[in-house]
């Protein structure tokens, strides 16, 4: 198993997964907007890392700590495997799992404020506010349905959980 730290050296997180999975990604450039910075999508089949890319309106950024706010990469999954390697969160769950199965999973938290999908997997930390007030801040893996909501459609992590309202 490798693990890769999302507030980590993007680019050897790019080199391992190329040698694990034994090739290179198909790469596509996004432009961000206010709620997202500027991203490269590195996908290798049914696995994409997200590169965040701090600048333009988010070179403010660039030089600070990476936090799971604002890491160095995301991830997606969208189906349960790729190139013989199983993509699969801590609990087992995959792209294309059954939407009742994945309901029906001890711990799931529903997304009060709708902005993210029902989630699992999180953690949880103190942030203090510019009013210095400290708040709890959850981060997950969360999951969107596809069309039907019949399963699965993407596995996505680090999310921030907005339970007041979306970001």
């Amino acid at each position: 198993m490798t693990e890769l730290d999302y507030l980590g050296d993007v680019d050897a997180a790019i080199a391992t997964i190329e040698r694990v999975l034994g090739e290179a990604p198909v790469d596509e450039e996004f432009p961000g907007g206010s709620h997202n910075s500027p991203s490269t999508a590195h996908r290798w089949g049914a696995f994409e890392l997200w590169e965040r890319r701090y600048v333009d309106n988010w070179s403010e950024f660039a030089s600070r700590e990476r936090t799971l706010y604002r890491p160095s990469f995301s991830v997606v999954f969208t189906g349960p495997e790729v190139a013989g390697v199983a993509l699969t969160t801590e609990d087992g769950i995959v792209a294309g799992t059954s939407w009742t199965d994945l309901q029906a999973m001890p711990g799931l938290q529903l997304n009060p404020s709708g902005c993210s999908g029902p989630y699992l997997d999180y953690t949880a930390y103190d942030e203090s506010w510019p009013d210095g007030t400290v708040h709890e801040q959850r981060y997950g893996v969360d999951f969107i349905a596809n069309d039907d909501a019949s399963a699965i459609l993407r596995v996505r992590a680090p999310l921030a959980i907005h339970e007041e309202g979306c970001a």
